[in-house]
């Protein structure tokens, strides 16, 4: 009985400003409420602006700045009464157990809110005014490209670099809130922002004080609350994109574009003051510096250690291995030989086991086994589509015989110039339709010994 949905009456949207005790009914009216507060300020070049909104301490000499900064703040409350009412109406949803928030999560809004449609060029103050406005972009989208006998044709996003074609109205509007990073609800004890209630749910289900660990991946053993949680972790370790210049897979555009903008581009855009060094991104830079140019130091704070290192991953380490007692051991899966890094032990596999990197990558991948200990990733899962590119027809066949899952299919290499065996791969057509039991899909890392 206690699962089911109880009633529950919307909760009103409090205005936190300053000695204003007024409650809105949505956020568009709370928003017209906070201009009128706004009004107030008046431009001085020498004034420092002080939100007032609660116990916030923000404070600008920028009145545009001011402003945006305490229209989020009503948007972030309307978020966290909406995530509350969300909670309410589900009790069976577990509770948040993350530190509680102090005070509101404003991120640092350095400059107005741009529609980057086609033809527009307007800019918001109000995140909400902002979000407003790109909804009417969808929907007169759909009132100008519907035909006169009443079809619904394919509606175009015309956002900037955007082509994506959508089936109506409607999911054109979910789909334009992506471009503007729309939330729905906030977690109200910790205040976590998230797109959908769903993501909510899942946020607070995942929580180690909530999780009931029934569901495991069986690629890195990692347990989940729900089996919806392990299936979309699932497609973290589908590798569905392939670069065009080598035989490199990942799991992620975003991989792949790290993976290019290293391994294929030249340019370098960001170059140190004191020295030659020339580097793809800023973070690069800034390890760069730290290591080079400064005396930075960070020192281990147990008592009785006087550890010192240059970075905060070589302190991280020295304390789970000498105070932790949880050493980084690296194992040998061939002959059970430790190491103390991935490095030496991939010398160890290339030299002793002949082993080869797979065709495209430039390291060995280690993930850590039910023991705790990190052995060689000797399955990487692929898309149909991904291992197709890098077999080339005459080195393959299809089986007749599909696995159990219609999705998947076996492929047999025809040659193998290293070990002259039969090497079975069994890859999935459809890489977010993998199924989160046992072993899905196998592909040996030697696939450039072919």
């Amino acid at each position: 009985m206690s699962s089911k949905k109880r009633k529950i009456e919307p909760l009103l949207i409090s205005c936190n400003w300053a000695d204003c005790s007024a409650k809105c009914i949505s956020d568009w009216e709370l928003n017209s409420h906070i201009t009128e507060h706004l009004e107030v300020l008046n431009p001085d070049c020498d004034a420092i602006y002080k939100c007032v909104w609660g116990s916030c301490e923000f404070n600008t000499k920028c009145l545009t700045q001011i402003q945006r900064h305490i229209y989020y703040h009503g948007y972030y409350n309307a978020l966290l009464v909406q995530g509350k009412y969300e909670c309410d109406i589900n009790p069976s949803i577990p509770k948040c157990c993350g530190p509680a928030r102090i005070c509101d999560k404003i991120p640092e809004l350095k400059s107005n809110f741009n529609c980057e449609w086609t033809d527009c060029e307007r800019t918001f103050v109000s995140i909400v005014e902002f979000q407003d406005h790109i909804v009417q972009h969808a929907s007169f989208e759909y009132e100008i490209q519907k035909s006169p006998d009443d079809e619904r044709p394919k509606i175009q996003c015309n956002w900037i670099f955007c082509n994506k074609q959508m089936d109506n109205k409607y999911r054109l509007i979910e789909h334009i809130r992506t471009h503007s990073n729309k939330k729905q609800v906030a977690c109200f004890h910790c205040g976590e922002l998230f797109r959908t209630k769903t993501t909510l749910f899942d946020h607070l289900r995942r929580q180690s004080d909530n999780n009931t660990n029934k569901y495991q991946c069986a690629q890195c053993f990692k347990f989940f609350a729900v089996e919806k949680l392990l299936r979309s972790h699932m497609v973290k370790h589908v590798y569905c994109y392939k670069c065009n210049m080598c035989d490199m897979t990942c799991s992620s555009a975003s991989a792949l574009a790290t993976h290019i903008r290293y391994r294929h581009l030249k340019d370098k855009p960001f170059k140190c003051v004191e020295c030659e060094y020339r580097c793809v991104r800023e973070s690069d830079l800034n390890q760069h510096v730290q290591l080079v140019h400064t005396k930075e130091v960070h020192r281990c704070e147990e008592p009785g250690c006087n550890y010192t290192v240059r970075t905060y991953q070589s302190l991280r380490r020295h304390y789970l291995e000498v105070h932790e007692n949880t050493p980084f051991i690296y194992i040998c899966h061939c002959c059970d030989k430790p190491f103390k890094n991935g490095k030496s032990l991939s010398v160890h596999l290339i030299k002793k086991h002949d082993y080869q990197l797979p065709s495209g990558h430039k390291r060995f991948t280690y993930r850590v086994d039910e023991n705790g200990y990190y052995r060689l990733e000797t399955t990487r899962i692929e898309s149909l589509e991904v291992t197709e590119q890098i077999l080339t027809p005459n080195l393959f066949e299809m089986s007749n015989e599909t696995t159990q899952d219609s999705n998947c299919y076996e492929i047999v290499l025809k040659t193998n110039k290293q070990r002259n065996a039969e090497q079975r791969i069994v890859v999935s057509n459809d890489g977010t339709d993998v199924q989160p039991i046992g072993e899905i899909v196998i592909s040996l890392p030697t696939l450039d010994d072919v």
